[in-house]
Parts: structure tokens; sequence; C-alpha cells
């Protein structure tokens, strides 16, 4: 069973998400800072990481520099990110490998659903 992480401060989308994600039948964790994120990566890895650019305490990219730069989480699971902030898409894509979509807010849940699909291998 495929478990995601999803890393979203605004509690009513990180719910909006997870109840979606719970009904298809996906095992969810949720982590509404980048402080827990890191905590939750550390305990047991993600399938997929579902990742919000702009949190409280540590952004998006810095999740990504701590999952990437540190050896014992090494990252070989992938990454979706959500941002509601204009971003250089094709230079994230670049630095880090294991992003596989962004997504801008707003945006549908088909559209997470399908990201989701295409990201995890099948079962």
């Amino acid at each position: 069973m495929s478990t995601i992480l999803v890393v979203e401060d605004e509690p009513n989308v990180r719910k909006l998400v997870v109840i979606n994600l719970i009904k298809r039948g996906y095992q969810v964790r949720e982590a509404e800072n980048g402080t827990q994120a890191l905590q939750l990566i550390r305990h047991q890895k993600p399938s997929l990481l579902i990742l919000d650019i702009k949190l409280p305490d540590l952004t998006g990219w810095d999740i990504l520099d701590n999952i990437t730069n540190d050896p014992a989480m090494s990252v070989d699971f992938p990454v979706l990110v959500m941002t509601a902030s204009p971003i250089d898409q094709a230079d994230a894509l670049l630095k880090y490998k294991c992003i596989v979509q962004i997504l801008i807010k707003p945006f549908n849940i088909d559209m997470l659903i399908t990201a989701i699909q295409r990201a995890l291998p099948k079962s």
C-alpha cells in the first residue's frame, strides 16, 4: 500500500487533499509545517511526498534541500510540489530530480489524483 505524506499548512487544503486520498485507498500521513515533515520522513519514508512550498517554518525548498543533501534521507520517492506563488518550474525541475510535477494552486482534485497515479508505480 502506498503511503503519501501531505505537507500543507492551510488546514482546509490539507483536509481536502487527505480526505480525497483516503477515499481512493491511499494511506496518508500529514504535516502542517516543515519540521513535522522532516521528522515524519526520517521516521518512515513515504511512497510519495506532496509538498507545499510556502510553509510557516521552513520552505518547501528547504525541505527538499534537507532530504536531497542528507545521505540518511536519500530521496527515493517522487515529490509533487504545490504552490500558489509563481516559480521557475524549469529551474526547480532541474535542481530537484525528485520533483515529478508542480501543481499551481488553485487546482482541482482530479489534477492531483492524475499526478499521483502517474508518479506512483503500479502495484
